[in-house]
């Protein structure tokens, strides 16, 4: 059986009764890293086998702790506790290399997954930062999609429409009987609506503005329709009277309404920023994956993907996200 020996450095600052070192110790010219000279730093703190954990390593390994764990091990008793967590995992670490595990395809997958994502993150996050977003950027973005920030109130409606006046005025009618009914309009549009384009959504206009302004949708909502739903007082209001337009009669009500948006790019800085620098970052990625593309000079064969079978549950059992009982 291997033997492995521990090596316990005792003047770690924290792990040991012994006081810990002054801050102007060792070479005062050096920089010191997490409180280390360079020298402290290389010193062997254990030894296993043929690996060492240096002072160094382990000063790291606790830097990169959340604050709240970095405060857990401030004393020398939890710092022996990390440092046993740090022996206990190359112990089984030199134990499954030994067992042949790091040939497993799981374990390389494994590993060829952790080494792409510290790539990723020292190629794109560590160089593509937000504070590369410069306000030449953001204010270009902002007046290219000022629409996005600046809205004129809008209203949302919906309409019967109907060729006959008569027939109109008599649904008009049965609605304003029964103020109660919240579904009576949808019901009575399904069934008398002769607008092609919103019969199927129950005479769902959807949001508009005012006429003459941005957004005011009257290639598909007439003037009138649209004037007299801005005219009502409140969500659930029905127009008093039949719209006359386009040759229709029209029963309109007001569904929804949104307040107007002016938003200055001071006001909206941060999540164009945001956007800017995650486009920039995707950008980037999708530039070096072309490039080791065309490097590694990739051949697919999608034909293939035709002959793929996979087993799939039934309807019932998918519905419910469970196999049926045998």
């Amino acid at each position: 059986m291997r033997r492995f020996t521990f090596i316990i450095v005792l003047t770690l600052a924290g792990c040991s009764g012994a006081a810990e070192t002054p801050p102007d110790a060792g070479t005062t010219d050096s920089p010191r890293v997490n409180g280390l000279t360079a020298e402290q730093a290389a010193a062997t703190l254990v030894q296993i086998g043929d690996t060492r954990i240096t002072v160094g390593e382990f000063a790291q390994r606790l830097a990169e702790q959340s604050p709240y764990l970095r405060a857990r091990y401030n004393s020398p008793e939890r710092r022996r506790e990390f440092l046993e967590n740090m022996v206990r995992f190359e112990l089984l670490a030199q134990e499954a290399h030994r067992r042949g595990l790091d040939d497993d395809p799981e374990v390389r997958h494994t590993r060829d997954q952790v080494m792409i994502q510290q790539m990723m993150k020292t190629e794109f996050e560590d160089r593509i930062r937000l504070t590369d977003i410069t306000d030449d950027e953001i204010r270009t973005y902002y007046e290219a999609h000022r629409d996005e920030f600046v809205k004129p109130e809008q209203v949302r409606a919906s309409q019967i429409a109907m060729a006959n006046r008569a027939a109109a005025q008599r649904v008009l009618a049965q609605i304003q009987a029964a103020p109660t009914d919240v579904g009576l309009f949808r019901r009575l549009a399904e069934a008398n609506n002769e607008d092609a384009a919103t019969r199927g959504r129950f005479g769902d206009l959807r949001f508009f503005s005012r006429p003459g302004q941005p957004g005011d949708a009257l290639d598909r909502v007439p003037r009138e329709v649209s004037e007299a739903a801005f005219a009502l007082p409140r969500i659930g209001a029905v127009a008093p009277q039949l719209i006359r337009a386009g040759g229709s009669y029209h029963i309109v009500k007001l569904t929804g309404r949104r307040a107007a948006l002016n938003r200055t790019v001071d006001e909206v800085r941060r999540p164009i920023q945001n956007r800017l620098w995650r486009e920039k970052r995707e950008q980037a990625i999708q530039d070096f994956l072309a490039g080791l593309r065309t490097q590694a000079g990739v051949s697919e064969n999608t034909a293939a993907l035709s002959q793929v079978r996979i087993d799939l549950p039934d309807a019932g059992s998918a519905g419910r996200g469970q196999v049926p009982a045998r």
